[in-house]
């Protein structure tokens, strides 16, 4: 039986909601008690039999019943984090949703808000930011730092000692070399390999990465 502390809502109905409800029912840790989306279009409907509530509007409501956890499973870095900034304010606690099959060796540290899916594994002393995707089959190698409000896509590997600034984007399939510093609002393509550092705010990607423009993620 879950009592009110182990409830949560879930900001978002898009598709990368279904990963994030199977992974949230994978763990059993909390009952979802409905979605949140600012989509109007969405509202009343269902995803996998939760039902979308409302928007923004519903958050005073829900904090006034009771609902004090929150999780935001939206894959765009920067709406993520204005929309958990935006759940702090109205004094919903962001929880750490992670899937039974990811591995977290001794000493890793997981911020709040942060999605951890199937099979991804965190190394020994490795260091994961608030809200932060990690996605299926990633590996974040020993004592590696990343960031917050990052993105880190299915299979990218992280090798021991790397960094990886705030809102960066690391595309699927990915490998980033060992202690390779990779910055703030940088943009990784598929399958590149980053075998030097990459500065903030630029766009790489090939075998070896290389810098395409400086504009970085969302041209910001």
């Amino acid at each position: 039986m879950y009592r009110s502390h182990n409830q949560v809502v879930v900001y978002g109905a898009g598709g990368h909601v279904k990963v994030v409800l199977a992974t949230l029912e994978a763990e059993g840790k909390y009952r979802v008690i409905g979605l949140l989306d600012d989509n109007e279009s969405k509202h009343s409907t269902t995803v996998y039999g939760y039902q979308v509530l409302g928007g923004r509007e519903q958050l005073a409501r829900l904090r006034n019943e009771g609902i004090s956890n929150a999780v935001v499973a939206i894959g765009d870095n920067l709406k993520r984090a204005d929309l958990a900034q935006l759940l702090r304010e109205h004094g919903f606690q962001l929880v750490r949703v992670i899937h039974p099959t990811a591995i977290l060796l001794r000493g890793s540290r997981i911020g709040e808000g942060t999605v951890i899916l199937p099979n991804a594994y965190v190394g020994a002393d490795a260091i994961i930011g608030d809200n932060t995707i990690v996605s299926v089959g990633v590996v974040v190698g020993h004592d590696c730092v990343v960031g917050s409000w990052v993105q880190l896509c299915p299979k990218a590997s992280l090798g021991g000692q790397t960094r990886v600034g705030d809102y960066s984007f690391i595309g699927m399939g990915v490998s980033v070399l060992l202690q390779v510093t990779v910055g703030r609002k940088v943009v990784v393509g598929a399958n590149a390999v980053v075998t030097a550092d990459l500065p903030d705010r630029v766009t790489a990607a090939g075998v070896p990465a290389r810098i395409l423009n400086q504009k970085g993620q969302h041209g910001i």
